[in-house]
């Protein structure tokens, strides 16, 4: 499966717009992978970073999206309610959950959850996160991906958190079926450049649903596939969907 990570941004579209959702829905890439986030007026929005510019000095969650589009529009900083009207139907989600604030999980989650069941794309869709209380959070029934995090990301977290996660033992010292165990994850993420003969082991012991990230170059599609992964999030959908079909027709 391959999944356009953030849209697709190759022409020349921002990340996580309307218009990188929908050149994305034109390679043929079977899913989508966006990046969400709540304003401070509980509106779901569709961005990476924590701030919407640089030099921003408050944090997206600590703005209105009123506020927000004062300084953007609404293609490049779209409302979740429409990539998911763009998308239904047509497409795999991958939603990543990405909010900075140091509220309660379940604030942004359970919300997020009834948007997705709302336009009909809760069967539809992974759930994804590098955070353990945010994936933990998710109702029985979400399909969850646990993006391994360095325990620098996991402190980062913590330090923003009314309930810091203990993990364990170090994340460098867990393998993919334990951090999806500690997470309640059903499914496990990371880079190729993690892979290690450790991680294939496991990963091939437990039938782990893996997915890599982020492909740039085609040849790396052949490397993701040898490692096992299931789903592949990548910045070039329409040359990766090109070269697995010519290969696929060999």
């Amino acid at each position: 499966m391959i999944c356009a990570h953030r849209g697709d941004t190759s022409g020349g579209a921002i990340e996580n717009s309307i218009s990188a959702v929908d050149a994305a829905l034109a390679t043929g890439a079977e899913m989508i992978e966006i990046d969400v986030q709540m304003t401070s007026d509980g509106v779901l929005v569709c961005h990476h970073d924590d701030v919407l510019a640089p030099k921003d000095e408050k944090l997206i969650w600590q703005r209105t999206y009123d506020d927000l589009l004062s300084q953007t529009n609404v293609d490049a900083l779209p409302k979740f309610g429409e990539v998911l009207r763009h998308a239904a139907g047509k497409v795999y989600l991958n939603i990543e959950l990405k909010d900075y604030s140091g509220f309660h999980p379940s604030r942004f989650v359970h919300p997020l959850v009834a948007l997705v069941r709302e336009y009909g794309m809760h069967e539809y869709s992974l759930y994804s996160s590098f955070r353990f209380d945010f994936v933990r959070a998710l109702p029985w029934d979400c399909l969850s991906v646990i993006i391994r995090p360095t325990s620098q990301i996991v402190e980062y977290f913590n330090e923003r958190s009314i309930s810091p996660v203990i993990t364990p033992k170090p994340i460098e010292e867990m393998l993919p079926s334990e951090i999806m165990k500690f997470a309640h994850a059903t499914s496990f993420a990371c880079m190729l450049s993690e892979i290690n003969d450790k991680f294939r082991t496991d990963i091939k012991k437990h039938n782990i649903f893996l997915s890599i990230y982020t492909i740039t170059i085609p040849e790396g599609f052949q490397d993701a596939i040898s490692e096992g992964a299931k789903a592949i999030v990548t910045d070039i959908p329409s040359k990766l969907v090109v070269y697995r079909n010519a290969h696929i027709s060999q």
